[in-house]
């Protein structure tokens, strides 16, 4: 446990927060941003924060950014309560944004957050069966474009995922992926 555990005073985490300030939530990011409540290194484990304190959390353009986004959800895990809702938004793999950002360490597809569901990949995966942790996929959704003339192409491409991502990915890049979780203990 880390020495200066936090009772948080929301239940709503805006992990890696930036300049995105949120009300109604506790704002943590690696930088004193005014509004920020928590200044913490998301490298750094565990979180400031007591086991099962929050009911959502927001992870906005962040894990793309860490060492290792494998523990950083075993730590949202944790300090997430059963049945709480993670919303997530990543660079999708293929476009622009992914590849073009320095800062960036890792790529997302659909497909990646299978592992962090149980008994999606099958019995006998390591992945699954090192792992403490649990979700279920209640929603992901590939962005094509946020450009009022293209956003016709979502639905598109979310049609069927595993086609688009393995045909059309490259042809037609997409932009950012947006995950929802549910936490399962």
């Amino acid at each position: 446990m880390a020495k200066n555990i936090k009772k948080p005073r929301a239940s709503k985490l805006n992990l890696g927060s930036g300049t995105d300030i949120r009300e109604d939530y506790v704002n943590l990011d690696v930088f004193k941003f005014k509004g920020v409540n928590v200044v913490h290194d998301l490298n750094k484990f565990p979180f400031p924060f007591q086991d099962n304190s929050f009911s959502e959390v927001l992870i906005s353009h962040v894990l793309e950014h860490i060492e290792d986004p494998v523990k950083v959800m075993e730590e949202v895990w944790r300090i997430s309560e059963n049945g709480a809702i993670i919303k997530i938004g990543v660079p999708y793999f293929s476009g622009l944004n992914a590849v073009g950002d320095p800062t960036h360490k890792h790529f997302f597809a659909a497909k990646t957050f299978d592992f962090f569901e149980r008994g999606k990949l099958g019995k006998g995966n390591y992945f699954e069966e090192s792992k403490k942790m649990n979700f279920k996929i209640v929603k992901i959704r590939i962005i094509y474009s946020d450009n009022k003339l293209l956003k016709f192409v979502n639905p598109i491409v979310n049609l069927n995922q595993t086609f688009y991502e393995r045909f059309f990915a490259y042809v037609f890049p997409s932009q950012v992926l947006e995950v929802t979780l549910k936490v399962v203990k």
